[in-house]
């Protein structure tokens, strides 16, 4: 929501304080889970691997991508904004490699400044889109991963796990809850805020209700599905890249619920991309079922060399060429 001429780009955000502190919590967190499992155990899981099937695994993290870009694009549309596939999906790619950078969803605010930039849309009415976004990831999430938790306890759901449904519930109600607000008492709000705060929250309310308007709603919803498809896709083939040699035998439904668990947890703030509370997640909830720790720590780590320093690694070279930075 904020206006700006231009933030600091997100290369040279690694040198500020707040940056520097998320990457050093990221590292005690991955040291925390990581030194409390042999080591040669991890290497040796993460060198049985096979190779095809951590390509494939690649290939649905990455093909996801253009997906998330024409769900975004056609949010734009319904705010006015006339995008072409290629333009959308490079910023979303741009963003989402800011977030591999800096904590606290700043990609977002990023995606915000290069869509004005390429398509003279107001910062706050895009950021309505990027809000929107979100309820519908949240939403399939959340019931994907009630459905999921199901079938993997039954009713003996653990606590946890409890907690973790229960949050992403809370996180949807209050998302929901958001634009109800802004869209019904968007001038009386409006009217407390200072002056200068006024056109900023009047152009998000705008976004939200109209990016959120009935146009296109089942498409978006259907590449939604398709979108977590596919990131359950991805952690199903580095799983089945060491099935043969490591005897495991996890059940689709327990994938999904790691998978999609992983997800909500990389939207924390604390760290870029959830770096370390991702790993921790996975881990834990493969544990938790009997899964051998040194092989649930190999999931994780092949997992998140493709959603996390694979995707850094692709938008670095997309940052460094893309005229839209």
């Amino acid at each position: 929501m904020i206006e700006a001429e231009k933030p600091v780009s997100p290369v040279s955000r690694l040198t500020e304080p707040r940056t520097i502190v998320s990457f050093a919590v990221a590292a005690i967190v991955l040291y925390f889970l990581f030194s409390r499992i042999e080591f040669d155990r991890i290497l040796e899981v993460i060198g049985d691997a096979r190779p095809g099937y951590i390509a494939a695994a690649a290939v649905m993290y990455f093909g996801s991508l253009p997906i998330r870009g024409e769900r975004w694009r056609l949010l734009l549309n319904n705010i006015g904004v006339r995008a072409g596939l290629k333009d959308a999906s490079e910023i979303f790619l741009l963003s989402w490699f800011a977030n591999t950078l800096v904590p606290a969803k700043m990609g977002d605010v990023y995606r915000g400044y290069l869509a004005k930039k390429a398509w003279n849309v107001s910062i706050s009415k895009c950021f309505g889109t990027v809000y929107v976004e979100r309820i519908y990831d949240v939403l399939v999430l959340v019931i994907l991963m009630g459905v999921s938790s199901i079938m993997v306890f039954g009713t003996d759901i653990p606590q946890a796990i409890k907690v973790s449904l229960a949050l992403g519930f809370a996180i949807l109600v209050l998302l929901i809850s958001v634009v109800v607000a802004f869209s019904s008492g968007k001038t009386t709000i409006a009217n407390k805020l200072p002056s200068k705060i006024q056109p900023m929250f009047t152009q998000f309310a705008e976004g939200l209700h109209e990016s959120a308007g009935r146009s296109s709603v089942v498409l978006i919803i259907l590449y939604t599905i398709l979108i977590w498809s596919m990131e359950v896709a991805r952690l199903y083939f580095v799983v089945e890249s060491l099935s043969p040699l490591h005897n495991i035998h996890i059940g689709l439904s327990l994938i999904v619920f790691v998978a999609l668990s992983a997800a909500l947890v990389s939207a924390l703030p604390i760290t870029p991309s959830g770096l370390g509370a991702v790993e921790f997640a996975i881990v834990g909830v493969f544990v938790l079922v009997g899964v051998d720790a040194g092989v649930a720590a190999g999931i994780a780590i092949l997992d998140r060399a493709i959603s996390y320093w694979g995707l850094m690694a692709v938008g670095a070279v997309v940052y460094m060429v893309s005229e839209k930075k």
